[in-house]
Parts: structure tokens; sequence; C-alpha cells
């Protein structure tokens, strides 16, 4: 969902971002200097503003900033964006649930910035061909189904995403639905350093996992867990990745 109009509004020169996503969508346009504070989550340089409670921060604190533009999500509780804009600020409110809303974000973004639009369309599923399990982490249970961009990236390479099977968009799947469905392949969301190779005997290491055929093959593959975690421009760009690595295997 977005809210408010631009009309009549100058260019934004002082931006505040209340979500990692926004971030990294301002600065993908080209906007990273109208960037006057962020969440301490957001991927921004070490001298940016840190906004104290994240994507709840005090109005107060937030204003003391002056900014002529607050970029929120529904994640921003409703009482505090009625503040912001009670005490006279340009709020924006824009949430991205699907690859589609994440292209709609990105042109929105660069039009309240007066920024040009150069997104591409957001890529669409192709028939799935092989089955896959996306794992945050090498020994976690959690995993991205149903309603989320995670699955969506899954779909449009043309793979199946086998946590679609289970209820709520972001499960927690057991070790023996994972046996069960053995998939063909598995995709570890890494939120740190560690090398397909570590990634890859951590998981032959598992006293469960050990047993998957894709893991005995070796057919785990290891990203960056923001394109799977954060709805932003590098959710765009995962599918094509994804795809051309998938060519490969």
């Amino acid at each position: 969902m977005v809210c408010l109009s631009v009309t009549g509004h100058t260019s934004p020169a002082r931006v505040v971002s209340l979500a990692p996503n926004l971030t990294e969508m301002v600065t993908s346009l080209g906007g990273a200097d109208r960037l006057l504070a962020v969440t301490p989550f957001c991927a921004a340089p070490d001298t940016m503003v840190r906004l104290p409670g994240g994507i709840q921060p005090e109005a107060e604190t937030v204003l003391s900033l002056t900014p002529d533009l607050v970029l929120a999500t529904s994640m921003t509780p409703a009482t505090t964006r009625r503040q912001l804009q009670k005490l006279g600020l340009r709020v924006e409110v824009i949430d991205t649930h699907s690859l589609e809303d994440i292209t709609r974000a990105l042109n929105r973004i660069a039009l309240l910035l007066h920024l040009p639009e150069t997104v591409a369309s957001s890529p669409t599923a192709t028939p799935a061909s092989r089955s896959v399990v996306l794992l945050f982490g090498a020994e976690t249970a959690y995993s991205a189904g149903c309603g989320t961009h995670a699955h969506e990236i899954l779909e449009a390479a043309g793979l199946k995403n086998i946590a679609a099977e289970t209820s709520g968009p972001w499960p927690q799947l057991g070790e023996e639905f994972l046996l069960s469905r053995d998939p063909d392949l598995i995709i570890v969301a890494d939120y740190g350093s560690s090398t397909p190779q570590d990634i890859l005997q951590t998981l032959r290491r598992h006293p469960v996992r050990r047993h998957l055929s894709a893991v005995r093959d070796g057919r785990v593959l290891v990203f960056p867990a923001g394109a799977f975690s954060i709805p932003g421009p590098a959710a765009l760009r995962a599918t094509a990745e994804l795809r051309s690595r998938l060519s490969q295997l």
C-alpha cells in the first residue's frame, strides 16, 4: 500500500527511512545523498544517523532532525505515523509484500525523490521442474512459504517450493518433513560470511540433514540472506542470479 500524493511537493533533500528495504531502494536509485537518518538495521555508512527504536522511533526524535520526507511501512505503528504527521512532517507509507510491490515501490520512491525511473518489470513464475527448500541458515528450520517475496523468487526461477505445503508465510520446517519431501535442491540464505564449502560441511555433519540427497550430492546453493529476507532491489535481481546458477548444477 502506498499513501499520500506527491502533487505540489518539491524534491525532498532530507529523507528519513524507517525500514531497511526502503533505505536500499533509495540508495539503489541514486538518492543515498538524500538520506538523513535510518534504522540501526539498515545498510548505510557508519557515519549515518541511526534512529533509536528502529522502525518504531520516537516522533520527537525524528522531528528534531527536520526531515522533509519520512519513508515508513505499516510496521511503523499508526500512532507514531499520526504523531509525525501532526507535527507537520510529510510521511509516505510504502509496503512491499511481493516482487510486484517492490517494483512499484521503487518507481514510487523515484517519483517522490524526482529521480529517473529505471526499474524493470518484476520476474514472473515459470513452470516448476525441480523441488527446493529455502533455509535461513544451514542449521535452522526457518523457511519461506506462500505469501512471501522469497517464495516468488523460487517460483520465478522454475522451482517448486516445498514450504508452500505448510501453513504461514515464514514456517519452521520439521526434520521429518524435510526427509519425507527430500527436495532436489537446498538454498541456504546465509547471514554471515560462511563459505559454500563450510555450509555444505555443516549440512553433512547434521544428524538428519546429511541424509538428504541434495546434501549427499552437493546440490546446495548459498545466497546472501538479504535477497530473501528484505523485500528490496536485491530480491528483484535474485531470480536472474538463481536461474544462472541453476544452469550450472
